[in-house]
C-alpha cells in the first residue's frame, strides 16, 4: 500500500505532480527524511524534523511549520496497515511530499564495498539532500548491498545511506560527527543504547583496514545490521556487543505507549 500526501492534500492516486520547473526535480536541490513505525508507532519524529529544518536551512529550502508535517506524517502512517516508512520531502520550489508504504523486510546481513569519498566541501555531510546519483552509481559499480566511503587517510566515515559501526576490544566504535557525515537517528539511539548498558563508546576514525571484532551498519529502517564482507573478503559481521545494544534498542521501541 502506497499513501501520498502533497502540499497538504491527499492524492487519491497515491502519486506526486511536481513542476517541472521545480528545482527540486530539475537539478535535485531537495531535502528528505525517512523514518519507519516501531509497534505502529512513529518515534524520534521531532529529531527528523529538526535534522530536515537543518538541511533545509542549508539549501535555502523553505521549511513548513513543525505541527503542519506532524499532522501529515501522522495522517499517512496510521494509513498503512502494519508498519510503515514514511518519507518526507521537501523541493527547493516549494513542493512538499508525504510518502507512506509498507516497511519492507530488512536484511539480517550485508555485503559492502568501500569507495573513495567523494569530495564537496561547499555542502555539510550533515545535510540529507536528495541528489544520490553518486551513491546509487557507486553501489551499482561496486556490485553490493552498500557502499563505505573512505577518505584518504584510509579511514571509514560512513554509508551511501547508513552509519558505521564496529566493536574492537570490546568498545563500541563509530566514526565522529566531524562535518563530513550525516549523523542518523539511529546512530544516536545506538550510542545512547551503548552508554546506558555500559559498553564503552569511541567516537574516533575509524580504519577501513581494520581489524574488527564485529563490523555493522546503522539507519532507521534496519538498526543495526551485520556486516558480512567486506571488498570480496568476509568481515567480521555480528557479535555480543552489537546484539546486546541491538536487542536493548529494539526492547525500547516495542514498549507500549
Amino acid at each position: 500500500m502506497r499513501v501520498v500526501i502533497q502540499d497538504g492534500r491527499r492524492r487519491d492516486d497515491a502519486r506526486a505532480c511536481i513542476d517541472v520547473d521545480d528545482p527540486g526535480l530539475a537539478r535535485g536541490v531537495n531535502v528528505f527524511e525517512t523514518l519507519r513505525t516501531h509497534g505502529r508507532r512513529l518515534h524520534h519524529l521531532p529529531l527528523h524534523l529538526q535534522r530536515l529544518a537543518d538541511s533545509a536551512a542549508a539549501l535555502r529550502i523553505p521549511m513548513p511549520p513543525a505541527e503542519v508535517l506532524v499532522a501529515e506524517v501522522e495522517a499517512a502512517a496510521a494509513e498503512i496497515d502494519g508498519e510503515a516508512v514514511v518519507r518526507v520531502t521537501l523541493t527547493a520550489g516549494g513542493t512538499r511530499i508525504v510518502h507512506a508504504r509498507d516497511l519492507p523486510p530488512a536484511p539480517d546481513r550485508v555485503r559492502v564495498a568501500t569507495r573513495p569519498a567523494p569530495a564537496h566541501p561547499w555542502l555539510s555531510g550533515r545535510v540529507k539532500h536528495g541528489s544520490r546519483a553518486v551513491s546509487v552509481a557507486a553501489v551499482a559499480d561496486a556490485g553490493t548491498d552498500e557502499v563505505f566511503w573512505v577518505d584518504g587517510a584510509g579511514m571509514l566515515l560512513e554509508g551511501t545511506w547508513s552509519n558505521i559501526f564496529a566493536v574492537v576490544d570490546g568498545a563500541l566504535w563509530t566514526p565522529p560527527d566531524d562535518g563530513r557525515i550525516l549523523p542518523g537517528i539511529t546512530r544516536h539511539m545506538l550510542l545512547q543504547t551503548a552508554e546506558e548498558l555500559g559498553v564503552p563508546i569511541r567516537l574516533d576514525p575509524l580504519p577501513a583496514a581494520g581489524p574488527f571484532d564485529e563490523l555493522y551498519l546503522s539507519s532507521s529502517l534496519k538498526l543495526l545490521c551485520p556486516v558480512v564482507e567486506l571488498d570480496g573478503r568476509p568481515a567480521a559481521g555480528s557479535g555480543p556487543v552489537g546484539r546486546r545494544v541491538a536487542s536493548k534498542l529494539h526492547r525500547r521501541y516495542q514498549r507500549p505507549a
